[in-house]
């Protein structure tokens, strides 16, 4: 009982310690949606997805037991979980720092990017998350921008 509320304590520091990040995330998830209808800072400046597109909403499948969903979605959601899983076994249940942070963000970075490789080269632009949004910044602001993306899309 003592060794789950110590995980409990730690749990609620680190909520109270980022309740502005949170906030912040929450103005900017609100912004976002209502100028652009889109999240992911890459989708709305270039209108290309980015190798986490889709991870919130497999990460809602994961947690409502569709897994074969979740996947389909954004398969990165595996490594990510786990990487979430090791780094709050360390923080939470161990209270130490995490042992090979560095290491293993690579991996799943490089799981991430290989995936979106992949799955870009077999989806975009025709399957969500792997549209084009032309709604972004970059083909109102960069002259000849919509005509470039224009030209990889009819290549595809």
């Amino acid at each position: 009982m003592k060794k789950i509320r110590k995980i409990i304590n730690r749990i609620y520091a680190d909520l109270k310690g980022f309740r502005w990040a949170f906030l912040a995330v929450f103005v900017y998830y609100l912004v976002m949606h209502a100028i652009f209808d889109a999240f992911c800072p890459a989708l709305v400046l270039t209108g290309m997805p980015c190798a986490g597109c889709g991870l919130t909403r497999a990460s809602l499948f994961l947690a409502a037991g569709q897994v074969r969903r979740a996947l389909s979605i954004n398969p990165s959601i595996l490594p990510v979980l786990i990487f979430a899983l090791y780094c709050g076994y360390f923080r939470y249940v161990k209270g130490s720092k995490i042992k090979g942070l560095g290491v293993a963000l690579g991996i799943v970075t490089a799981c991430m990017l290989a995936i979106y490789g992949y799955r870009m080269y077999l989806y975009f632009p025709d399957r969500a998350p792997y549209t084009y949004m032309e709604n972004n910044i970059a083909a109102r602001w960069i002259p000849g921008y919509r005509e470039w993306v224009a030209a990889i899309l009819k290549s595809r």
